[in-house]
């Protein structure tokens, strides 16, 4: 009943009653990775070997699903993907950091190690910035909403809950498009400064893009320095998808500004910015992260997340797989009618479980988008059962699918009884 399922398991007859305090600690097994470990379970007792803090932690999670009896036997277990992320979007609605909390939580009883937390966007601007302040007095709010967004002390409390958990938190800051609420709270930063924008109140792509001048590089840049102060990992994500050109190719003083820079055109433009924002990173010891577009060569030194193609990273290794075909939580789970109102698109959870990724890729990633998910309810509604198939394919032991949906009854009712609020489960 493990989910996600150990890479080698070997189950003898008898059992051994479990309890944390009885579990017996060998020394760390280098050779087991950070995260490995391994499990001699017999007449003498648990015997845990781990490769490292997290391999330890994650083999007392296995233990604990067994529940009060484990089975006489051995596991050696490790995961296959270094990065195995779940992407929330509290941008468009906005979500409270108790749940994020409960989120994390739930991310480590799946063996998951990345929480990408999408703080900006059209819609909303979610993270307090003590040098720009509007950016939440102003942008935190849609229509008439309330203002919502973290403060440095919510998100302090964050960072250290979930490394706790050996759950490393991803921001995500998005630029050059995606950008109007913070547009709307500081207009110098758009293409047509006197002109003032409301955060916006659709879904979709606004036309609205940051501009190209050296002193919205220079907010961007002090935004992403406040992000590494409270962000400790080695990981920021500024977004970089979606950018409509339309803005700089009608605004002259874009025009000129290209010309400045050597580009050939706004089509560029997208990309000299990600680059910028790649090197005041790379100085303070920081990896960009942004996800891909198909007519932009990836900027070096940049870790890319391919969301288009499903088999995109075959040709390059620095790169994590987030195909919208097996990993966008907010499509529909089936085409069955009655349901709650969904992103067009359908991922099943035989989806989700058959994705194979290219074993070269650094990791692969589920997303929660909630456009159409306005509450902590809503959004364990669409990512489960679907995230415990994604997190057996990211741990690397993806098997037979009958024996996965046999497994999946007994930990959902797990979940169930924690007060996790399950979607229906349609194969």
């Amino acid at each position: 009943m493990i989910i996600p399922r150990p890479r080698e398991l070997a189950v003898l007859g008898g059992t051994v009653a479990f309890h944390p305090d009885l579990v017996r600690h060998a020394p760390h097994d280098a050779s087991l990775g950070e995260e490995g470990y391994r499990l001699d379970v017999g007449p003498s007792g648990i015997e845990l070997t781990a490769g490292g803090r997290a391999g330890r932690f994650y083999g007392l999670r296995t233990l604990a699903q067994f529940g009060a009896a484990v089975p006489y036997g051995t596991i050696d277990d490790r995961p296959r993907f270094g990065w195995r992320g779940v992407m929330l979007d509290v941008a468009r609605h906005f979500m409270p950091k108790e749940f994020v909390l409960r989120l994390v939580d739930l991310l480590a009883e799946h063996k998951l190690n990345i929480l990408h937390l999408h703080l900006t966007d059209d819609q909303g601007w979610r993270l307090e910035i003590e040098r720009y302040p509007r950016l939440t007095e102003v942008g935190a709010r849609r229509g008439q909403g309330a203002r919502a967004y973290y403060t440095r002390q919510d998100i302090r409390e964050i960072v250290a809950y979930a490394a706790e958990r050996f759950v490393t938190v991803v921001p995500e800051i998005e630029m050059p498009g995606h950008a109007q609420a913070a547009i709307a709270a500081y207009p110098e930063l758009g293409n047509h400064p006197t002109r003032r924008l409301e955060v916006w109140s659709e879904w979709g792509i606004s036309e609205h893009v940051l501009n190209l001048e050296e002193s919205t590089i220079r907010f961007c840049q002090d935004v992403l320095t406040e992000v590494m102060d409270l962000f400790p990992g080695p990981y920021v994500h500024v977004g970089g998808e979606e950018c409509p050109p339309a803005q700089w190719e009608r605004s002259p003083r874009a025009l000129r500004r290209l010309a400045e820079l050597g580009l050939d055109g706004p089509a560029q433009a997208c990309g000299w910015f990600i680059g910028r924002m790649r090197e005041h990173l790379a100085r303070h010891g920081r990896r960009l992260v942004c996800w891909d577009e198909p007519d932009r060569e990836p900027t070096p030194g940049t870790t890319v997340m391919v969301w288009r193609d499903e088999h995109a990273g075959r040709d390059r290794t620095d790169i994590i797989l987030t195909p919208h075909t097996r990993t966008y939580l907010d499509y529909y789970p089936s085409d069955a009618p009655g349901q709650p109102p969904a992103q067009p698109g359908v991922v099943t959870l035989a989806d989700a479980y058959n994705f194979a990724p290219d074993p070269g890729a650094r990791g692969v990633q589920c997303q929660l988008w909630t456009e159409y998910m306005p509450t902590p309810e809503q959004v364990e509604y669409m990512a489960f059962p679907r995230l415990c198939a994604f997190a057996e394919v990211a741990w690397g032991s993806p098997g037979d699918y009958p024996d996965f949906l046999r497994r999946l009854d007994p930990h959902l009712a797990r979940l169930t009884a924690q007060g996790v609020r399950v979607g229906p489960l349609v194969p």
